[in-house]
């Protein structure tokens, strides 16, 4: 026989051709695969930069509020409001009732300051409105205050039951029979929460104003 003659590019060939062989088929792709194909499409170009801000308007100065320095003894309250009424230009109504002397150093400071430094040593409350001065005693009056709370209330009851069984199991003496015990303990918690917003509000004015009624001077019959 005639020996077969392989060349370098006849052995690089059928090792190709073997290695392809040997090698795994690529698994299909399922139809929602992810591909860059199906890549979010773009949703615009980006905006250019502000090159010029807004100019913010000027600010407006304010006018400082008035200030005024009262130096007194004993003074008479009702002079005394007069003549703040008058200084800050103001309509002033006083009650009857608004009596007392006040003692006051007061240095370049407010109205509302003032009013409320001489509300500290006389029992008297006061309101600005507009341009009148409405002076009375601090007396307990009607107000309307708006509570932003949920118009509801809410009653939650939990118990809990907790039960343990310990047997106590001994060999007895000798010669004598096993003894056993059985101890059974029993606990119930029950927890109660109430939820009563608007309930404790309306006790907590009530037990104000019952407070300030035991504060008012009871009148002497003569």
């Amino acid at each position: 026989m005639r020996p077969i003659g392989l060349t370098t590019a006849s052995v690089a060939a059928a090792l190709a051709l073997g290695l392809a062989g040997c090698g795994l088929t690529p698994a299909k792709l399922s139809p929602t695969h992810i591909t860059a194909a199906s890549a979010p499409a773009e949703r615009g170009t980006i905006p250019p930069p502000v090159q010029l801000a807004p100019v913010l308007p000027k600010p407006t100065p304010t006018t400082p509020p008035e200030t005024y320095s009262v130096v007194v003894s004993n003074v008479r309250v009702q002079d005394l409001l007069f003549a703040l009424a008058r200084d800050a230009k103001l309509n002033v109504d006083i009650n009857s009732d608004v009596t007392g002397t006040v003692t006051m150093n007061a240095v370049d400071q407010t109205l509302p300051q003032l009013l409320s430094r001489i509300a500290d040593q006389v029992d008297m409350r006061y309101e600005v409105k507009g341009s009148d001065l409405v002076v009375m005693r601090d007396t307990p009056y009607l107000h309307i205050y708006h509570v932003d709370y949920v118009n509801l209330s809410r009653d939650a009851k939990s118990v809990n039951n907790l039960s343990t069984q310990v047997i106590n199991t001994g060999a007895g003496t000798a010669g004598g029979a096993a003894s056993s015990g059985t101890s059974n303990s029993t606990s119930t918690i029950n927890s109660v929460s109430d939820n009563k917003f608007w309930a404790t509000l309306v006790d907590n004015v009530k037990a104000i104003l019952q407070e300030t009624r035991s504060a008012e001077p009871v009148p002497v019959v003569p």
